[in-house]
């Protein structure tokens, strides 16, 4: 069974047996939230690799929640008979992806390939959105990056969610599967790890606006940038789930404001209200060399298939996020 393009996002689930990889993590498990509130069948697949932000915490209520790699053998049961599937589980950092290379190569490739493979054998009818990155573009050759733009990137995490998304388009070409990419800019907002790094730069800086700590800027912070909050992510997911055109296709998901990095600090400082500051500071190793200078995406693409277009301006949704972790401390 589909989900009906004629209801609202969340309400087009409803009965129906949904599949979330990565749902503990920050992502999966506001999509999670979303489904079970809509009243949807939900099963959230994840590993909980220490290093990542899954967290049992942020399971939903009503959520069946299977503790696995998503390449593992045990999850055939779990997705037999699923009429979607939110693919989200992945490695993100791109720092780590340089210093363990294979270990990234394992999560973002390898799992999702022998996951695609238990799909073709257990749910072939799934519609399934896999979420991927802005960061497969590397370098912007020009600005706003549009899904024609080369793809070249510049760390391994970048290569390997190419290779991810490229693998989920065969399955569709060859296997007449449903799947569809999503290239995310910077996302943010409730249930994001804060305390581990190498997950973004939007969590440490919010971690240190709450703590009234200086954000420290690497260069001279006038890199810009598209940030997302994360129910308008879960909204384009749920959109290209229910749209038929979306199969075999990939869209950038981005926002029409860009701020420089500088600007994001100190709209976050202010959300927190603790005091702190931004500073600039020298890169660290190995930082600069995968730096991609400053980027903003296209979503023309995404507003024409899929009738999406962001809804929540950054000052408005740093300060709701900034409060959601208050209230929880």
């Amino acid at each position: 069974m589909s989900p009906d393009p004629q209801l609202e996002p969340a309400e087009a689930f409803r009965g129906l047996r949904c599949i979330v990889t990565g749902g503990l993590g920050f992502i999966g498990s506001n999509v999670a939230h979303r489904l079970t509130a809509a009243g949807a069948d939900v099963v959230v697949i994840d590993v909980l690799v220490p290093t990542h932000g899954g967290d049992r915490a942020n399971a939903a209520d009503g959520a069946e929640v299977l503790i696995a790699d998503i390449g593992a053998p045990e999850v055939a049961d779990a997705i037999a008979g699923t009429d979607v599937v939110f693919n989200v589980a992945g490695q993100v950092s791109h720092l780590e992806s340089m210093r363990d290379p294979v270990r990234d190569l394992e999560l973002n490739v390898h799992s999702h390939l022998r996951f695609l493979e238990t799909l073709r054998r257990e749910a072939p009818e799934a519609m399934v959105v896999q979420t991927s990155t802005r960061q497969v573009y590397g370098r912007p050759q020009y600005l706003p990056v549009d899904e024609l733009h080369p793809t070249r990137p510049v760390d391994v995490n970048g290569v390997d969610k190419l290779a991810c998304e490229q693998l989920h388009r065969v399955y569709a070409d060859a296997y007449d599967m449903r799947t569809t990419s999503l290239r995310l800019t910077n996302v943010y907002g409730p249930r994001q790890h804060l305390q581990r790094d190498g997950l973004g730069f939007l969590p440490v800086f919010v971690r240190r606006a709450l703590a009234g700590e200086r954000i420290e800027l690497f260069g001279d912070g006038s890199q810009l940038r598209d940030c997302l909050h994360v129910d308008d992510v879960v909204d384009a997911m749920m959109l290209a789930a229910a749209e038929p055109a979306s199969v075999g296709e990939v869209f950038n998901l981005g926002h029409p404001e860009a701020l420089s990095l500088a600007e994001i600090a100190s709209l976050t400082v202010a959300a927190a209200g603790m005091g702190g500051g931004v500073e600039c500071a020298p890169w660290p190793d190995g930082l600069e060399r995968i730096d991609i200078g400053s980027f903003q995406g296209d979503f023309t693409k995404a507003t024409t298939t899929l009738g999406w277009s962001p809804r929540i301006p950054f000052p408005d949704g740093i300060a709701s996020t900034v409060g959601w972790y208050r209230a929880r401390a």
